[in-house]
């Protein structure tokens, strides 16, 4: 027998099995027994040694080599990984190294509860059950292990122990020939089972032995962990020094069986962040309790609240009571928040700035009429008569407003004198900001915000906390955080209209919903598996004991570096599924925006390359960038972590010398350009062209016996840079080709004289650049040998 299986078929494996079995043979480590951290190295960011991990490392190379040259041994123990370790120290001070190694793998490792299984079911069926395990660890200080992490009732079923470290070979060298020697039976009575495909199944299938590969992660799953390791470490520069890559959600991300991409999103990635986020609100919740004297009602502000009110109430179903669903959104809470002029000016200043004086004067409660009059005036003009002619209306109206959300409030369940606490995802808390003050006042609110991420613009003396906030994260990170929020809100949210007034006896009244119905049924899949992750997390699913490093920390670690992956490293299979969701603005309009637009977004890459979206707001820039390769993401998510002073000539290298004539009345002179690559084998030339003074002929055929033209405009140098999705218009050229055949798509066949000559527009006193985009399809030989001896033409 020799089979693969996932951890789901684990416990049902010897249905398969040959008979006549009398051992079930199991590999100790990441099959029987799990670590809740990414690698076995983790551990050792715990162990207090100056320099984190890798003096640890070392010293355990070090070993081995010795072990290998002097002794003609393969494997070694802890005592002589310590040896290096520690040179200057005695054998007490060693010893108390190893138990301290020891507790902290105890700390972090936990038994698969489908093995644990499977050895019920194996004793069930009268076999008996060896470990046979590649470790440094001596068996007693295996079995201890294994009755920390896994129990007795687990450990005392295993009738035989062989560690390579007392047979000075491994699995994968002679160690299961001592195996058969000792127990003196014949290979066919043998299952092993094991996760190591060389060491687990090719040694022991060369003696006969019946193997199982264990295949721990689907493909997407190992992805999935090993670049929410990477991450991690850019999130936390203490990472792999003094703190490990906690990742608890291992062992359900090994369990999932459901393969739908909505699914799986919700389940490993959004379940892990409100998991973390739900336990995070409860503990803040007693402590305002303690603080205020009263238990707070938790309210969850929808529509981004409604996944985080489901996920609380799933892993707390006891204090569901205590959850509330409610629809206030910014429009409605600054609708009700101008209690004076003062407050008026407070959300004009910085509106006037990010939205439109209509929907501002639709905020402000004005009619019709009276907006008509002010909205097109200058910004200035348009505060001034809010804040004065118009103010006393604004303010009536605000209170009218303030009243019937009032009504909603009480339809809730929240009344005068009560404590609230509104959850949220963040970022600035603006309903808190815009509200608190008016229910302050009017109904003597004890009000608090939590928020799965908060990143305030200005300090506040409100009470709120983000579970990613300045507390744990810098503002860089925060900021990192925020580009691309969007995208989770998506994940999170209910499938309706955002709420824009209430009825005076508290009917919410909702604008249209844009969205579409096959983003819905997506949304809800991956909140479906959202919650039935955070249904498992609660009761640890796949684990036989919870770990004890499994705590409210670790899960905020992990929930970040989930956070910042999803963000910005996206996989193929999750971008399948973002691809066609729309991102309602939520602020009072139906209108909706498509998250990524891949066609724009390539053909700004051709033209610009990775830097197009530096100029304006994208929703979700990393999915854009995800199918022209990770190393475009990797250096955003470098630069916004870090703050770091990355420009677009930083990334201009391996340019092509290309032949320019530039011709005007008094003559012509001949210049190179360089052309730098942008994406997908496409380059980028700027040629100076004067106040309209010259005509630029580009000499394609010196080069190229193909070539195909992107685009061929004309700038103000003044925009150049702003030439991105939603910049200002290029001026398209209108070029005269001579000697270039034209094809479909922008593709010429050259001559060796061919050129195309761009005449400029008549733009008077504005220095203008032509913007060349182009790639070359078939390089001519002498050009390209001439240009580069080294290479050979194309």
């Amino acid at each position: 027998m020799h089979t693969s299986v996932r951890a789901p078929a684990l416990a049902t494996v010897l249905d398969q099995a040959p008979e006549g079995l009398e051992w079930l043979s199991l590999d100790c480590f990441d099959t029987l027994l799990w670590r809740g951290v990414h690698a076995p190295v983790d551990v050792f960011s715990d162990l207090g040694v100056e320099g984190g991990i890798d003096p640890r490392g070392w010293a355990e190379l070090e070993a081995r080599d010795f072990a290998s040259l002097i002794d003609a041994r393969n494997e070694i123990t802890l005592k002589d990984v310590y040896r290096y370790l520690m040179p200057a120290q005695d054998d007490a001070a060693r010893d108390a190294g190893i138990a301290h190694e020891l507790a902290m793998e105890a700390r972090h490792c936990f038994g698969f509860a489908p093995v644990r299984d499977l050895i019920a079911n194996a004793k069930a069926r009268g076999l008996k059950i060896m470990i046979v395990s590649d470790t440094y660890l001596r068996e007693t200080e295996l079995r201890a292990l294994l009755d920390a992490a896994a129990g007795y009732d687990v450990t005392g079923q295993v009738d035989r122990i062989f560690c390579s470290s007392e047979y000075g070979t491994g699995k994968g060298d002679r160690l299961f020939t001592h195996v058969l020697t000792e127990l003196g039976v014949s290979p066919g009575k043998i299952l092993h089972i094991g996760d190591n495909k060389k060491a687990d199944v090719v040694s022991p299938g060369k003696l006969g032995i019946n193997t199982v590969h264990f295949e721990q992660f689907a493909p997407d799953v190992a992805q999935r962990l090993r670049l929410e390791a990477l991450a991690a470490t850019l999130v936390d520069r203490s990472v792999r020094v003094s703190t490990p890559i906690h990742q608890h959600h291992r062992a359900q991300m090994a369990l999932r069986t459901e393969t739908d991409p909505a699914y799986a999103i919700g389940h490993d990635v959004i379940g892990p962040i409100m998991h973390g986020f739900a336990g995070w609100v409860k503990d803040e919740a007693d402590a305002m309790e303690a603080r205020v004297g009263k238990t707070p009602k938790l309210v969850f502000l929808l529509r981004d609240g409604y996944l985080p009110k489901l996920a609380f109430e799933a892993l707390f179903p006891a204090l569901a009571d205590r959850a509330v669903a409610a629809e206030i959104s910014r429009f409605t809470a600054t609708a009700c928040s101008f209690i004076d002029a003062d407050a008026i000016a407070a959300n004009l200043v910085p509106g006037v700035q990010a939205k439109s004086n209509d929907l501002l004067a639709k905020q402000l409660g004005l009619t019709r009429d009276e907006a008509a009059g002010i909205v097109k005036r200058d910004d200035i003009s348009f505060i001034e008569q809010c804040t004065g002619p118009l103010s006393g209306r604004i303010i009536k109206r605000s209170a009218a407003f303030l009243e019937r959300m009032v009504a909603y409030l009480n339809r809730l369940g929240i009344h005068d004198g009560d404590a609230v606490m509104f959850v949220d995802i963040g970022y600035n808390g603006t309903v808190q900001n815009a509200l608190e003050p008016a229910l302050r006042k009017r109904m003597g609110l004890e009000v608090a915000g939590r928020y799965l991420a908060l990143r305030q613009v200005t300090s506040s003396t409100l009470d709120k906390r983000g579970y990613l906030d300045a507390r744990n994260y810098d503002a860089k990170l925060l900021s990192a955080c925020y580009e691309s929020i969007g995208m989770v809100e998506e994940f999170v949210n209910l499938a309706q209209g955002s709420v824009v007034d209430y009825k005076a006896d508290g009917t919410p009244v909702r604008a249209a919903s844009a969205q579409k119905e096959a983003q819905n049924g997506r949304r809800d899949a991956a909140q479906r598996g959202c919650l039935n992750y955070v249904a498992g997390a609660r009761d640890h699913l796949g684990m036989v004991r919870r770990p004890t490093s499994d705590d409210a920390e670790a899960r905020r670690h992990a929930a970040v570096a989930s956070l910042v992956r999803f963000l910005y490293m996206p996989l193929t299979s999750e971008m399948a599924v973002i691809d066609s969701f729309h991102h309602d603005i939520d602020l009072g309009s139906s209108v909706d925006v498509r998250l990524v637009d891949h066609e724009a977004a390539g053909a700004a890459m051709r033209r610009s390359g990775m830097f197009y979206g530096h100029d304006v707001d994208r929703i979700y820039l990393p999915g854009e960038l995800q199918r022209h390769g990770m190393h475009f993401n990797l250096a955003m998510l470098a630069a916004r972590r870090f703050g770091l002073d990355l420009r677009k000539s930083d990334f201009q290298v391996g340019a092509i010398k290309l032949p320019v004539l530039l011709l005007s009345e008094q003559g012509h002179s001949a210049i190179t350009i360089d052309a730098y690559p942008t994406v997908e084998g496409y380059y980028q030339a700027q040629i100076p062209v004067g106040q309209g003074k010259f005509s630029a002929g580009i000499q394609f055929g010196q080069l190229f016996d193909w070539v195909q033209i992107e685009q061929l405009c004309f700038h103000k140098v003044a925009d150049l840079m702003k030439e991105t999705l939603g910049g200002p218009p290029a001026i398209p050229a209108q070029p005269l080709h001579d000697g270039m055949t034209a094809m479909d798509g922008g593709l010429f066949q050259c001559t060796p004289a061919g050129f195309t000559l761009a005449q400029p527009p008549a733009v008077k006193g504005e220095a203008l650049v032509l913007n060349l985009v182009f790639r070359p399809i078939v390089t001519r030989g002498d050009a390209a040998a001439k240009q580069n001896p080294s290479r050979k033409a194309a």
